[in-house]
């Protein structure tokens, strides 16, 4: 009797690993990094954020962050940058940002990719439910 194959985490060798997404865009005249560490059950556990002057410092800080969230745990970590992109709108729409930090597509309600978003850009439940 041969076993039927299961899809990606069924097996029971994923089951209760944590995530950590990170990323970085364009922000203003610099670019905004961000890293998110979230439990197995879909809670956010810790998250980091921050600015820096060009691209290069962007990607090393954030890949520095995602290390240090994803340190002592069992994660998965992937690098998205669409979930900076979402992360940085909701700390604009929050006011948490400072002024002239916006991101270079501030178009995000008006594309068709703001309906894939990673994580939350607007109030109201993920896409899909």
């Amino acid at each position: 009797m041969t076993q039927e194959p299961q899809a990606h985490g069924q097996d029971g060798a994923d089951a209760g690993l944590d995530t950590v997404v990170w990323g970085r865009c364009r922000a203003g005249t610099g670019w905004f990094w961000m890293a998110r560490h979230t439990a197995w059950d879909g809670s956010v556990r810790r998250a980091a954020h921050g600015w820096s002057g060009n691209q290069d410092d962007a990607m090393r800080a954030g890949a520095a962050a995602a290390r240090d969230l994803a340190a002592g745990t069992r994660a998965q970590v992937f690098l998205r940058h669409r979930a900076a992109e979402c992360a940085l709108q909701v700390l604009l729409e929050d006011g948490s940002a400072p002024a002239g930090r916006e991101p270079a597509c501030a178009r995000l309600d008006a594309s068709p990719a703001a309906a894939r978003c990673p994580v939350r850009c607007r109030p109201g439940p993920p896409p899909g439910r």
